[in-house]
Order: structure tokens, then C-alpha cells, then sequence
């Protein structure tokens, strides 16, 4: 199995093999590996400022029931939850109507129609119209099919603004509940690996994106920007558009603590999770130059290291040589994943990433392609 001499030509495929594997090692532990470093949690005892959750919903009654009992259950002094209803076709317009007549004063509603949205994408407006509405500095986004995993959540997501002055943006984590499927594996693992990538690079003062289902950022900061109007013609990317314009080294904070977390249910089909996966990733056009670069540095490398590995498998010489590469990898590799999906409680999920690492290099081309030449949709 282990061939000696090596003719030249082989020795040069499997010299590319460990180039590869030792160019993927030092990205993940130059960029994952920022995730060991260790966050304090403790909440601290001081005044905590008022609070406006900012919920945008399309026809989202069910959801709605679960959401904003949990909302009103928070543990925090002075806190408001502005809900808006964007040109919903259920009974979201009723149901927000008597919410915000039974808890004046806590609940408010904002009603969108199809005829306010026919000059705008996505959910920019609704959002826009939600900010203007919202009485607070402090803004706190999710999404109506979420749950927040604690009464605290509120106060963990605008605890950096209380310890650090210049903090004005805060990004959260959002995982997806788990199931079964094969579809539910591969969005968490999905959302895992994309939860690691935003969160290390926040932590390394080079931020690019956040997630709307768990952000947070100053109402001042919005309008400074003017919201939305760099890309108001792009349906996504009311979040990580707009980090892209707001966030840099020294206003962005984060918070992994388990309590900040908001849960979703995610998609339940292929289908669906593509729908959705390539709206996200259409965005990745207008990522800032630095990020498409260091980005796109990562999945290339990533599918030449499987590209090589496969090549050197069929070549007699150096098949024994690729495997024992390939071994030695994931004795590196699979030891830091497992500690940073511990620090989004899921830790075991670590152990499905060699056979999703193979079916990402085609995920990664796909949705390559659909960042290049797709076609944005409504939401």
C-alpha cells in the first residue's frame, strides 16, 4: 500500500494533497480557532437601558402565538415589542390588531399592503418602518417562526452595549431545532459551520455579516447609515448587507452564551432549504472585496484538498500516502470543531462533519454559481 520509490510525477500530486490539507488546517485554526478564546458571560448589576424588539412578519399567525408569549415572558425592566405586519394574507392583521389593544403602551403594530411594497424587496421596508416606529436606542431583530431559548435573552443581546460604550452593533446565534431528516443534519450543520466563520471574524475585529433572526444594533447607527439605501435594490440582505456597511473593528460585539440563543425550526425539505440557502447566498456578491477574497480563499482550497485526495486515490503509488494525509487531517481538524460546536451546543454534530465536508465541495460550487449568475426573488 505504501510504495517506495515515488515517481515524480506522483510525488508532485501528493506534495499538492498536503499542501492543501496544511493551507485548510491553518485557516481553520487562523479563523475557528479564535472561538476558544473564553467569553465572559456574567451579567453585570447596572441600570439597563430601554429595549425595542423589532418583529417582521409575512403571514406568520401561527408562529406569532408561539413568539409573543415568549417576548412578553422576558426578564427585563423597560422593554417594548413593535410587530409588523408586511401585507400578510392570514389572520396576522386581526391577531396583531388585538395585541396591541390588549397590551397598550408593550405591544405596537405596523401594517404594511401590497400596494406600499410594489417599489421595494424583501423585507427592508418592513423593517425600515418598524425602526421608525420603535421608541428605544437599543433595537433587538428577530424573526416570528423564532424562540428565545431563555427569560434573559434580552438582557445577554444588549449586554455589550452596557460594558463597552462604543459597541453598536451585537450579533447572536440562532440554531435550528433538530430533527430526523437529512435535510434538518445539513442546515445544522450548515448554520454551524456559517455560525463559526461570522462569529471568528467578529471576534478578529474584521465583521461581515450577522444573522436577522439574532441582532441587535443602535437605531442612531440606522438612520446614520440611512438604513437600507445601499442596497434597497437587493431583495436579502437587510442583515448582512447592512453589517457589511455598519460593522467594523470596534463598534461590532457578539455574544455566545447558550441564553442568547434563538431557536428555529428551519426547513423541512430540500426544496425549501435550497430556496432559502440561495437567497442568502446571493448576497455573497456584494460581500466587501477582503471578505469574497478571504472567503472564497477557504472553499477553493477546501474542494482542491478533496479533488486532490481523490486523484491521489487512483494512483498506485500514492493512494496508501493520500489516506494516511487524509487520517492525519481529521486528527487535526475534527478535535477543534468539536470544541467550537460545544460552544453552540452541539457538540456531537461534530462528528457528521468528514462526510459533510465531502458533500459541502459541491454545496460550495452550486451556491457559487447561484452568487454569480442568480436572480434575486421577493421574500
Amino acid at each position: 500500500m505504501f510504495t517506495f520509490p515515488i515517481p515524480p510525477l506522483s510525488i508532485v500530486l501528493l506534495s499538492a494533497l498536503a499542501l492543501f490539507a496544511i493551507l485548510q488546517l491553518a485557516y481553520h485554526f487562523m479563523v475557528y480557532g479564535k472561538l476558544l478564546r473564553k467569553q465572559d458571560f456574567s451579567l453585570s448589576e447596572h441600570p439597563w437601558q430601554p429595549v425595542s424588539i423589532i418583529v417582521c412578519a409575512r403571514s406568520e399567525f401561527d408562529n406569532l402565538q408561539q413568539l409573543v408569549p415568549a417576548l412578553l415572558e422576558q426578564d427585563y425592566p423597560d422593554f417594548e415589542i413593535v410587530l409588523v405586519d408586511d401585507a400578510s394574507w392570514d389572520h396576522t392583521t386581526s391577531y396583531l390588531e388585538e395585541l396591541e389593544e390588549t397590551y397598550s403602551g408593550k405591544i405596537s403594530a405596523v401594517f404594511i399592503t401590497e400596494d406600499m411594497k410594489k417599489h421595494y424587496l424583501g423585507k427592508k421596508l418592513a423593517l425600515t418602518l418598524g425602526i421608525k416606529a420603535a421608541k428605544h436606542e437599543l433595537l433587538l431583530l428577530t424573526d416570528a417562526d423564532c424562540i428565545p431559548q431563555s427569560r434573559t435573552w434580552i438582557k445577554h443581546m444588549v449586554q455589550p452595549y452596557h460594558t463597552n460604550s462604543e459597541s453598536e452593533i451585537v450579533l447572536g446565534y440562532s440554531p435550528f431545532t433538530k430533527n430526523p431528516s437529512f435535510v434538518n443534519l445539513a442546515s445544522r450543520m450548515d448554520n454551524l459551520f456559517t455560525a463559526m466563520s461570522y462569529f471568528s471574524y467578529a471576534i478578529a475585529r474584521n465583521p461581515y455579516m450577522g444573522v436577522g433572526r439574532n441582532l441587535s444594533y443602535r437605531k442612531s447607527l440606522f438612520f446614520r447609515l440611512k438604513g437600507f439605501a445601499s442596497h434597497l435594490h437587493i431583495a436579502p440582505g437587510d442583515d448582512d448587507l447592512f453589517i457589511r456597511d455598519a460593522a467594523n473593528g470596534t463598534n461590532t460585539a457578539y455574544t455566545m452564551h447558550p441564553d442568547s440563543f434563538v431557536i428555529t425550526s428551519g426547513k423541512t425539505s430540500m426544496k425549501d432549504w435550497f430556496q432559502q440557502k440561495k437567497r442568502h447566498n446571493f448576497v455573497g456578491r456584494y460581500y466587501l472585496p477582503k471578505h469574497k477574497l478571504s472567503l472564497g480563499f477557504c472553499a477553493v482550497t477546501h474542494a482542491l484538498f478533496w479533488i486532490t485526495f481523490v486523484a491521489n486515490c487512483f494512483v498506485y503509488e500514492t493512494a496508501g500516502w493520500a489516506l494516511l494525509i487524509l487520517g492525519a487531517f481529521w486528527a487535526v481538524k475534527l478535535p477543534l470543531l468539536y470544541v467550537n460546536f460545544k460552544k453552540f451546543g452541539q457538540a456531537l454534530t461534530a462528528f457528521w462533519a468528514p462526510v459533510f465536508d465531502v458533500l459541502f465541495v459541491f454545496y460550495n460550487f452550486v451556491f457559487g454559481l447561484v452568487a454569480l449568475f442568480g436572480r434575486q426573488k421577493k421574500w
